[in-house]
Protein backbone atom coordinates (compact mmCIF):
# COMPACT_ATOMS: atom_id res chain seq x y z
CA UNK A 1 0.00 0.00 0.00
CA UNK A 2 1.58 3.40 -0.77
CA UNK A 3 2.89 6.03 1.69
CA UNK A 4 -0.60 8.38 2.93
CA UNK A 5 -0.14 11.62 4.42
CA UNK A 6 -1.16 11.12 7.77
CA UNK A 7 -1.05 14.37 8.72
CA UNK A 8 -3.20 16.39 6.10
CA UNK A 9 -6.62 15.95 4.01
CA UNK A 10 -8.94 12.80 4.32
CA UNK A 11 -6.48 10.69 5.59
CA UNK A 12 -5.72 13.14 8.78
CA UNK A 13 -9.09 13.27 9.67
CA UNK A 14 -9.90 9.21 8.72
CA UNK A 15 -6.16 7.77 10.41
CA UNK A 16 -4.36 9.83 12.46
CA UNK A 17 -0.61 9.82 13.22
CA UNK A 18 -1.06 8.84 16.82
CA UNK A 19 -3.61 5.70 15.62
CA UNK A 20 -1.65 5.09 12.31
CA UNK A 21 2.29 4.95 14.70
CA UNK A 22 0.40 3.02 17.92
CA UNK A 23 -0.96 0.47 15.13
CA UNK A 24 2.34 0.21 12.87
CA UNK A 25 4.24 -0.19 16.23
CA UNK A 26 2.25 -3.09 17.41
CA UNK A 27 2.87 -4.65 14.07
CA UNK A 28 6.17 -4.45 13.59
CA UNK A 29 6.40 -6.08 17.12
CA UNK A 30 4.54 -9.02 15.75
CA UNK A 31 6.23 -9.40 12.50
CA UNK A 32 9.70 -9.18 14.34
CA UNK A 33 8.24 -11.84 17.19
CA UNK A 34 7.22 -14.60 14.16
CA UNK A 35 10.44 -13.66 12.07
CA UNK A 36 13.19 -14.10 14.14
CA UNK A 37 14.53 -16.88 16.43
CA UNK A 38 11.94 -16.54 19.27
CA UNK A 39 14.05 -18.55 21.65
CA UNK A 40 16.65 -16.03 21.19
CA UNK A 41 14.86 -12.46 20.70
CA UNK A 42 11.86 -10.45 21.75
CA UNK A 43 10.53 -7.33 20.68
CA UNK A 44 8.01 -5.25 22.21
CA UNK A 45 6.82 -1.71 21.63
CA UNK A 46 6.79 1.35 23.91
CA UNK A 47 4.89 4.69 23.12
CA UNK A 48 5.47 7.69 25.71
CA UNK A 49 4.46 11.20 24.55
CA UNK A 50 7.17 13.87 26.45
CA UNK A 51 4.41 16.24 27.87
CA UNK A 52 3.24 13.33 30.02
CA UNK A 53 6.09 13.27 32.31
CA UNK A 54 6.14 17.03 33.01
CA UNK A 55 3.58 16.66 36.01
CA UNK A 56 5.35 16.65 39.33
CA UNK A 57 4.88 13.38 41.00
CA UNK A 58 3.83 13.89 44.15
CA UNK A 59 0.39 15.07 42.72
CA UNK A 60 -0.30 11.90 42.24
CA UNK A 61 0.86 10.69 45.83
CA UNK A 62 -1.38 13.33 47.63
CA UNK A 63 -4.33 11.98 48.98
CA UNK A 64 -3.93 8.93 47.13
CA UNK A 65 -3.66 6.60 49.95
CA UNK A 66 -4.34 6.37 53.72
CA UNK A 67 -1.93 4.69 56.12
CA UNK A 68 -2.95 1.21 56.83
CA UNK A 69 -5.84 1.58 53.67
CA UNK A 70 -6.46 -2.43 52.55
CA UNK A 71 -4.84 -3.17 49.80
CA UNK A 72 -1.67 -1.17 50.22
CA UNK A 73 0.36 -3.75 52.18
CA UNK A 74 2.19 -0.49 54.16
CA UNK A 75 3.40 0.47 51.30
CA UNK A 76 0.87 3.97 51.98
CA UNK A 77 2.56 3.89 55.61
CA UNK A 78 6.17 3.52 54.12
CA UNK A 79 5.58 6.45 52.01
CA UNK A 80 3.91 8.53 54.54
CA UNK A 81 7.48 8.18 56.65
CA UNK A 82 9.66 8.89 53.79
CA UNK A 83 11.38 12.66 55.11
CA UNK A 84 10.23 15.24 52.46
CA UNK A 85 12.83 16.20 49.75
CA UNK A 86 14.64 20.26 50.30
CA UNK A 87 13.15 22.76 47.96
CA UNK A 88 15.07 22.54 44.56
CA UNK A 89 18.23 24.78 44.73
CA UNK A 90 17.11 25.60 40.87
CA UNK A 91 15.52 24.44 38.20
CA UNK A 92 16.41 24.22 34.35
CA UNK A 93 14.22 24.10 31.25
CA UNK A 94 14.45 20.46 29.79
CA UNK A 95 13.07 18.64 26.75
CA UNK A 96 10.95 15.49 27.58
CA UNK A 97 10.91 13.81 23.86
CA UNK A 98 7.86 12.26 22.53
CA UNK A 99 9.38 8.32 22.30
CA UNK A 100 7.24 5.97 20.01
CA UNK A 101 10.25 2.68 19.74
CA UNK A 102 10.13 -1.05 19.00
CA UNK A 103 12.89 -2.41 21.37
CA UNK A 104 14.51 -5.71 20.51
CA UNK A 105 16.15 -7.67 23.28
CA UNK A 106 18.11 -10.49 23.56
CA UNK A 107 16.41 -13.37 25.67
CA UNK A 108 19.36 -13.88 28.08
CA UNK A 109 20.64 -12.34 31.07
CA UNK A 110 19.60 -8.72 31.73
CA UNK A 111 17.85 -8.56 28.41
CA UNK A 112 19.81 -6.44 26.62
CA UNK A 113 19.00 -4.16 24.05
CA UNK A 114 19.85 -5.59 20.59
CA UNK A 115 17.94 -3.36 18.39
CA UNK A 116 15.28 0.01 18.21
CA UNK A 117 12.83 1.29 15.76
CA UNK A 118 12.33 4.86 16.39
CA UNK A 119 9.03 6.15 14.62
CA UNK A 120 9.45 9.92 14.46
CA UNK A 121 6.65 11.93 15.70
CA UNK A 122 6.00 15.80 15.14
CA UNK A 123 6.95 16.18 18.82
CA UNK A 124 10.81 15.26 17.87
CA UNK A 125 10.84 17.65 15.35
CA UNK A 126 9.18 20.74 16.41
CA UNK A 127 12.07 22.37 17.73
CA UNK A 128 15.52 22.45 17.82
CA UNK A 129 15.97 21.23 21.11
CA UNK A 130 13.75 18.43 20.35
CA UNK A 131 15.88 17.47 17.16
CA UNK A 132 18.76 17.83 19.24
CA UNK A 133 17.43 15.37 22.14
CA UNK A 134 16.39 12.62 19.25
CA UNK A 135 20.04 12.67 17.48
CA UNK A 136 21.53 12.26 21.06
CA UNK A 137 19.72 9.78 21.50
CA UNK A 138 20.41 7.60 18.76
CA UNK A 139 23.64 9.10 19.00
CA UNK A 140 24.39 6.92 22.68
CA UNK A 141 22.25 3.67 21.35
CA UNK A 142 25.52 3.62 18.40
CA UNK A 143 28.02 3.99 20.87
CA UNK A 144 26.54 1.02 22.56
CA UNK A 145 26.98 -0.85 19.16
CA UNK A 146 23.11 -0.89 19.13
CA UNK A 147 21.59 -1.15 15.89
CA UNK A 148 18.81 1.79 15.16
CA UNK A 149 15.92 2.29 12.50
CA UNK A 150 14.64 5.64 12.12
CA UNK A 151 11.05 6.14 10.25
CA UNK A 152 10.25 9.36 9.68
CA UNK A 153 7.22 9.84 7.86
CA UNK A 154 6.13 13.22 9.51
CA UNK A 155 5.08 15.58 6.64
CA UNK A 156 4.08 18.67 8.59
CA UNK A 157 7.33 19.42 9.94
CA UNK A 158 10.43 19.08 7.77
CA UNK A 159 13.50 18.73 9.67
CA UNK A 160 15.76 16.22 8.02
CA UNK A 161 16.90 14.05 11.61
CA UNK A 162 18.68 11.53 9.62
CA UNK A 163 21.23 14.57 8.21
CA UNK A 164 20.72 16.00 11.82
CA UNK A 165 22.56 12.61 13.30
CA UNK A 166 24.85 12.42 10.27
CA UNK A 167 26.29 15.69 11.08
CA UNK A 168 26.55 14.56 14.47
CA UNK A 169 28.68 10.74 14.08
CA UNK A 170 29.92 11.71 10.03
CA UNK A 171 33.14 13.65 10.30
CA UNK A 172 34.22 16.76 9.32
CA UNK A 173 33.00 16.00 5.86
CA UNK A 174 29.11 13.86 6.39
CA UNK A 175 27.36 12.48 3.44
CA UNK A 176 23.92 13.92 3.45
CA UNK A 177 20.37 12.60 1.75
CA UNK A 178 18.81 15.09 -0.13
CA UNK A 179 16.31 17.28 2.12
CA UNK A 180 13.17 15.09 1.90
CA UNK A 181 10.98 15.40 4.57
CA UNK A 182 9.75 11.98 4.90
CA UNK A 183 12.70 8.71 4.66
CA UNK A 184 13.52 5.63 6.59
CA UNK A 185 17.28 5.17 7.57
CA UNK A 186 18.95 2.22 8.98
CA UNK A 187 22.33 2.39 11.32
CA UNK A 188 24.45 -0.44 11.82
CA UNK A 189 28.10 0.34 14.54
CA UNK A 190 30.38 -2.75 13.27
CA UNK A 191 34.22 -3.65 14.25
CA UNK A 192 36.35 -4.53 11.77
CA UNK A 193 39.01 -6.70 13.33
CA UNK A 194 41.08 -6.79 10.25
CA UNK A 195 42.01 -3.34 10.32
CA UNK A 196 40.67 -2.21 14.32
CA UNK A 197 38.59 0.58 12.76
CA UNK A 198 34.87 0.77 14.14
CA UNK A 199 32.25 1.83 12.06
CA UNK A 200 28.71 2.55 11.40
CA UNK A 201 27.38 1.27 8.11
CA UNK A 202 24.35 3.69 6.86
CA UNK A 203 21.19 3.16 4.47
CA UNK A 204 19.24 5.95 4.02
CA UNK A 205 16.28 5.65 1.81
CA UNK A 206 13.63 8.47 0.47
CA UNK A 207 9.89 7.30 1.25
CA UNK A 208 7.51 9.32 -1.08
CA UNK A 209 4.12 9.93 -0.03
CA UNK A 210 1.73 8.10 -2.62
CA UNK A 211 5.20 5.24 -3.02
CA UNK A 212 5.71 2.01 -1.45
CA UNK A 213 7.77 2.40 2.24
CA UNK A 214 11.00 1.44 1.26
CA UNK A 215 12.50 -2.12 3.40
CA UNK A 216 15.86 -1.16 5.62
CA UNK A 217 18.46 -2.97 7.39
CA UNK A 218 18.27 -3.34 10.32
CA UNK A 219 21.42 -4.56 12.41
CA UNK A 220 21.57 -6.47 15.45
CA UNK A 221 23.91 -6.38 18.21
CA UNK A 222 26.04 -9.10 17.73
CA UNK A 223 23.82 -11.03 15.64
CA UNK A 224 22.40 -10.76 12.25
CA UNK A 225 21.35 -8.14 9.93
CA UNK A 226 17.01 -8.32 9.71
CA UNK A 227 15.65 -6.30 6.47
CA UNK A 228 12.54 -4.63 7.78
CA UNK A 229 9.23 -5.17 5.62
CA UNK A 230 7.80 -1.76 6.35
CA UNK A 231 5.76 -1.92 3.20
CA UNK A 232 4.33 -5.11 4.53
CA UNK A 233 3.87 -3.75 7.89
CA UNK A 234 2.51 -1.09 7.26
CA UNK A 235 -0.53 -2.06 4.47
CA UNK A 236 -0.93 -4.57 7.43
CA UNK A 237 -1.14 -1.69 10.50
CA UNK A 238 -3.51 0.19 7.97
CA UNK A 239 -5.90 -2.85 7.76
CA UNK A 240 -5.99 -3.42 11.52
CA UNK A 241 -7.78 -0.32 11.88
CA UNK A 242 -10.72 -1.17 9.61
CA UNK A 243 -9.81 1.26 7.10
Amino acid sequence: MPLRDHFHGETELELPWPMMAQSWAITLVRWLNTTLPRERFHAVSEMRMGPQVEADVAEYLRGDFAPGQPGTNGSATALAELVPAPAAVLTVPAVFPDEIEIELRERRAGRPLVGIIELVSPGNKDRATACDSFVSKCVAYLRHGVGVVIVDVVTERHENLHNLLMERIGGANPELMPDVPTYVSGYRPVHRPATGANEIEVWPYAATVGAAVPAVPLGLRGGPVVLLDLEATYTAAIEATGL
